[in-house]
């Protein structure tokens, strides 16, 4: 009898946290992430602010497990899109695609003032963002593999190992992403990340590629 009553306050315990993040993530998709407070997600689930943090540290925690989550959505989507694109495709182009893809999501997906409040959490370093910071994510081997078959094609050269190529093109989109959120409005996003890997792409491309 006490196990099952242990079982059945787990499952209760289970499902609060279910419910405070299916009202967090909605919250945040209506309004800004900073608009929302805890007690805004607490009153729609109908439990105390206390017990919100028996479930969850603090709101940057629920944050950091939402992004956890979308990041790894965004990459699957970043993966159907580049293994929709044409095999024969110059990896150059492939890059570019790539890069225009991700401009597209901060863009119209994520938007300007949740991106930089994932920004304020990275620096605060109060949570876990290995999800979203760590170069073992799906769109770090994204940007290997099309280097990976540039190379292989003799479209692409680079004294540099593979993998720290690879994560060249991964600070240059963080980069700009991030100068993106403290120059805003005053930042054309998808111009400048244009600009700037066509710069690294005329340091690695070689001349007899056609994107040369």
């Amino acid at each position: 009898m006490k196990v099952k009553k242990i079982d059945k306050r787990k499952a209760q315990g289970a499902e609060t946290k279910k419910k405070l993040y299916e009202v967090a993530e909605r919250l945040y998709q209506e309004r800004n992430v900073s608009e929302v407070s805890i007690e805004d997600i607490t009153n729609e689930v109908g439990i105390t602010k206390g017990g919100f943090y028996v479930h969850f540290e603090s709101k940057d925690a629920l944050i950091a497990l939402l992004i956890a989550d979308h990041v790894a959505k965004a990459d699957m989507d970043y993966k159907a899109f580049v293994e929709a694109l044409p095999a024969d495709m110059p990896a150059a182009s492939m890059l570019l695609a790539l890069s225009e893809k991700i401009v597209d999501t901060l863009l119209n997906t994520i938007g300007w003032e949740n991106m930089k409040k994932v920004y304020q959490i990275l620096l605060g370093g109060t949570v876990d963002t290995q999800a979203l910071k760590g170069y073992g994510r799906e769109l770090y081997m994204l940007f290997y593999s099309i280097l990976e078959k540039g190379i292989q094609r003799k479209e692409i050269t680079s004294s540099l190992p593979l993998e720290v190529l690879s994560r060249h093109f991964v600070m240059a989109i963080r980069g700009i992403s991030y100068e993106w959120c403290v120059r805003y409005p005053d930042f054309d996003l998808k111009a400048q990340t244009a600009e700037h890997i066509q710069l690294l792409l005329k340091g690695i491309c070689l001349p007899t590629s056609k994107n040369d």
